[in-house]
């Protein structure tokens, strides 16, 4: 079998290369998720690798199904034969709020929700990544999607709702980062 990081990539670029700021936006999730693999089990890095390449797959316009990206995009993972990565899609940046509003909530539950350090990274990786692929931080995405959207958007909408979850994440990957720093520098490498 394939790479899972591998087939993911392609699987990105073909889909979302010709979207413009979205494939600028997927690459540097993925720049990010690199660095971030390593607070990660080593059994877990290339799912999330994976992740970080397809998390925004359903805007590709072949995809579309429900208009619903995280929901568009899972339906392609779960018919590759992709459940894990199907569920990580599905649920990223708290994708149930949005689900919700939308009328989506019982078909978004049919790809079961992961609680893990990994589903963590890759909603981190997302909430400081722009809209053009630049670092930034939660507050400056906070802000940027507001900017983006109208007042009314539901996308404006879900973020007043997930805003306070999301922080937690972002601070729980931090938190997982800096522990991991403290632990290399105290603890490096043998030779």
């Amino acid at each position: 079998m394939e790479d899972i990081k591998i087939w993911a990539e392609k699987q990105a670029s073909n889909l979302i290369a010709p979207l413009g700021n979205r494939w600028l936006h997927v690459q540097g999730v993925v720049r990010k998720a690199h660095w971030v693999a390593e607070i990660l089990h080593e059994d877990d890095r290339p799912y999330f690798i994976a992740a970080a390449y397809l998390h925004d797959i359903g805007y590709a316009p072949s995809l579309k199904k429900t208009g619903f990206h995280p929901l568009d995009g899972a339906y392609y993972m779960r018919s590759c034969g992709y459940e894990r990565l199907a569920s990580l899609v599905a649920h990223h940046f708290e994708a149930g709020i949005e689900a919700r509003l939308l009328g989506y909530e019982q078909e978004l539950d049919t790809f079961p929700r992961e609680y893990s350090l990994l589903a963590d990274a890759l909603d981190y990786c997302d909430c400081t990544t722009g809209p053009a692929g630049a670092p930034i931080s939660w507050e400056e995405r906070i802000r940027e999607i507001r900017n983006r959207y109208s007042e009314t958007d539901v996308a404006v909408r879900m973020l007043s709702e997930a805003e306070p979850y999301l922080t937690q994440i972002v601070a729980r990957v931090q938190q997982a980062l800096s522990e991991h720093v403290t632990k290399a520098r105290r603890d490096p490498p043998r030779a």
